[in-house]
Formats: C-alpha cells, structure tokens, sequence
C-alpha cells in the first residue's frame, strides 16, 4: 500500500533546484511527483516520490547535501494542521514528544521516535521499510528540518551529537555548519541527541490550555489511524534492534499492550510481529551495505544475528544476493 504525506513536505524545493542551476519540473516529473503538486501544500504525494525527487536532484545538481540545504527552507508548518499543536506545547521536550506522538498522522512513509538516555534523549528519523528506496537525503532533510526548529527556540544551541547511517559525503562543509561538529556517519542509527536541560527550556509560543484542546482532537484521529499498530511497532523494533532483545513480550510492554493484544491487533492489520521484524532486518541490512561502510560482520551484529552466515542467508532470500556480492556492487 502507497504512503502519502503532504506536499509541503518540497516547500523550498522549487527555489533550491532553481538557485543550484537545475530544472525543476524534469526532476519532478522524473520522481513521478504531477506538475501541480506544489500549488496547495495538502496535496497528498506518495513518499517514494518525494524519496526520488531528493536522490535525484542531489546527483543531477551535484549537491551532496541538498536534503540539508532544503531543510534550511522549512520549518514545522511542513506539518500542516499538526504544526498549531506543536506551536502550542508548553516546553521543548513536550514538543518533541508531540512530534514523535502525532507524526504518522502525517505520514507513515517515515518514521519518529524518542530513546530516553540518561542525561536526555535521542530523537531518531528514520524511513517506513516498505519505501526501499535510497534515503540519505531525506533522513537529512529531516534532521535538518528538526534541529533548525528547535534552533528557534534557542538560537544558540548546536547539537552535541548527530548520529547518521549512511557513510559521510565528501565535502562536509555544509554538514558541519548546519548539524554541528559532533557528526558520526556509519552509525547503528539515525539520530539527534537533546540533552536535558534544553528539554525543560519554555517554547516560545507554548499555551496549555489551547495545546490540551488540539491534543484531544488528534488523540482522536490518530486511534482510529489505518495501519496505526503496525507503524508504532515498526518504531518500536527500529529502535531496540541495534540495543536490546527484540521481542514480542519486550516490543508489547514499551507499547503498553499485552503481547496477546498486539498479536491480535497486528493481525488486524494483515501483518504479525514476525513479518515486521523481518521486514525490517530486511530493509536496514542493506542500507547499511550500500550506504555505510559497516563491515558485513558489524551490520549482523547491529542486527542481532547470531553469526554473520545467519546474516547471508537471510539477505539472500531478501535481496538475492550476498552480502559482499551487495557491497561490491553499490
């Protein structure tokens, strides 16, 4: 099934492609994205295509961090009807729980979640593992949307640690003046690090009482969301895979439901737990062979399998492929 986000979501696009010497409409209509899209910012547009645009115009253009340079051109309004809710929370801690709370309910095409840490939290970004598509862009074009917005709030603040996947450009000027000098690329996750004391920092717009009134109408929407269960699990699993036992009990619990509950629920959905983590191992195993310079042993490891010929075998039957073969041939 097709994932959809708004068109929003290439605010700044058009402006970007012109400024790098590149025609916008042939990137468009080479990503499948129809002419009109960008004219009203709800146009729904499948994420795949948003994914194609981004890969497309970083190589055509020769611009390595055009996903970063786009995100400097945005900000939460991306979100559309979400952004009042976001606007309204009291703290920036409560805005990124929001952010990670609410956000399929605008796409489930990509992904948000929070890991508490000791002294803050990791807000990771990741893509849906359906969309098997190259992603580097569109994982920074996120990062770089989130840190520029909660720049708003502090205008000081830089991030202590950015974590990515993918292994670094080879120009990294842009990179470390818009995320900072604290970059780690073949990382085990995308990710930016919040330290605590800026998570108690007051947001510059915050209201309470209006931000508890949005809070129970997107409740509302967000329950009854198609594909609600298996998206909060696929966040669930990308986030304990690299860290900690990944299992339906352990997934069940972080979720709040009993692990009878979410097996019926997933059901519910045509899918179980299983085909999720698989999908998953599926999707991140080659990520990280094509875009990261992980070794083969290191990514079987990052995802929990006993020994590296577990690994083998199992992206052959995904991939059809080894994976050395799917190395020496990104």
């Amino acid at each position: 099934m097709a994932k959809w986000v708004r068109s929003g979501v290439l605010a700044g696009a058009r402006s970007l492609v012109s400024e790098l010497g590149g025609d916008f409409a042939a990137l468009a209509e080479r990503a499948s994205i129809p002419a009109n899209a960008l004219r009203h910012p709800d146009t729904p547009i499948q994420v795949g295509a948003v994914v194609r645009f981004l890969e497309d115009a970083s190589a055509t253009l020769a611009c390595e961090a055009f996903g970063l340079r786009l995100g400097q051109l945005q900000d939460l309004s991306l979100f559309g009807p979400l952004w009042s809710l976001f606007q309204s929370a009291a703290t920036v801690g409560d805005l990124l729980h929001d952010l990670a709370v609410y956000f399929p309910l605008h796409t489930q095409g990509t992904l948000v979640a929070i890991d508490t840490a000791p002294d803050g939290v990791m807000v990771m970004y990741d893509v849906a593992s359906d969309i098997a598509l190259p992603r580097r862009q569109v994982v920074e074009l996120g990062i770089g949307v989130l840190i520029k917005e909660l720049r708003r709030h502090q205008p000081k603040w830089r991030p202590q640690e950015v974590f990515l996947r993918h292994a670094p450009p080879d120009d990294l000027r842009w990179h470390r003046q818009l995320l900072g000098s604290g970059l780690t690329f073949n990382a085990d996750r995308n990710a930016v690090f919040v330290e605590r004391s800026f998570l108690d920092m007051p947001t510059r717009s915050g209201d309470r009482t209006r931000h508890g009134r949005l809070a129970t109408g997107f409740d509302t929407a967000r329950k009854t969301l198609a594909g609600i269960v298996r998206t909060r699990t696929e966040i669930v699993v990308r986030a304990l895979l690299p860290f900690s036992p990944c299992d339906l009990a352990t997934a069940a619990r972080m979720m709040r439901f009993a692990p009878r509950t979410l097996q019926r629920r997933l059901a519910d959905e045509d899918t179980s737990f299983e085909a999720i983590v698989d999908a998953v191992r599926a999707d991140l195993a080659l990520t990280y062979l094509k875009d990261s310079r992980l070794a083969v042993a290191e990514v079987a490891e990052i995802l929990q399998f006993s020994e590296t010929s577990a690994l083998s075998r199992a992206f052959r039957r995904w991939h059809g492929a080894s994976p050395r073969q799917m190395k020496r041939g990104r």
